[in-house]
């Protein structure tokens, strides 16, 4: 029982947040061609995308001040490489999603699973939005941490192998559908489907240990 009210309460939490998933595809690609004459133009990735991948973060490091950190990072790596973006069938949102998936990565590497400060330019440029922030940041901590099912089931997760761990909070705190993920972490659907399967398995064992 307690199992599924973790998987539950996620992915209702999940509903609540999210409000339209996703750009139209036409108004993906007119960004694209925008952005080559109008830089600014990102400002709309930004504020369409910025919420979502703010709290997919959150939830993975359990860290609002981690995340928004994390976050920052991936929109300025994103905004540094958008000229580059070329429409190929995917959008945006998944491209956004490799990213911070990366970052993320790098985060857990340097910081050995310990948060310390960005480096100092990143984080000059972003102490204006910290400080203004910070009724938010208390927001964001009571939405995000104030129920104990969903801090268990993010330590849950964490202790899975990477690729699970991908999988798992893709599809529970982001709301991702498989196809989605595949096209996120480059992987067929079927093989997202198996690894779902290999993920969720490992998880009920890890939530509810005493199940025979």
């Amino acid at each position: 029982v307690t199992f599924f009210r973790s998987i539950v309460i996620a992915r209702e939490s999940i509903k609540f947040f999210m409000k339209k998933s996703d750009l139209s595809v036409e108004e993906q690609k007119l960004i694209i061609a925008e952005f080559k004459s109008n830089p600014d133009t990102f400002s709309k990735v930004y504020d369409f995308y910025y919420e979502s991948i703010l709290k997919y973060l959150a939830k993975r490091t359990m860290s609002s001040e981690v995340a928004y950190d994390l976050t920052a990072e991936t929109f300025m790596k994103a905004f540094e490489s958008f000229g580059k973006f070329k429409w190929k069938g995917y959008s945006i949102k998944v491209w956004l999603y490799r990213i911070a998936i990366n970052s993320l990565k790098n985060f857990w590497r340097k910081k050995s699973n310990k948060h310390s400060p960005l480096t100092d330019e990143i984080k000059a440029i972003h102490q204006d939005l910290r400080t203004d922030a910070k009724e938010e940041l208390e927001e964001l901590d009571r939405s995000l941490f104030g129920d104990d099912e969903i801090s268990r089931l993010s330590d849950a997760i964490e202790t899975l192998k990477p690729k699970y761990q991908n999988v798992l909070s893709l599809y529970y705190f982001s709301g991702m559908s498989q196809k989605e993920i595949a096209k996120v972490l480059k992987k067929s659907p079927g093989a997202v489907k198996v690894m779902m399967h290999r993920a969720t398995k490992n998880l009920k064992q890890l939530l509810t240990p005493n199940l025979a």
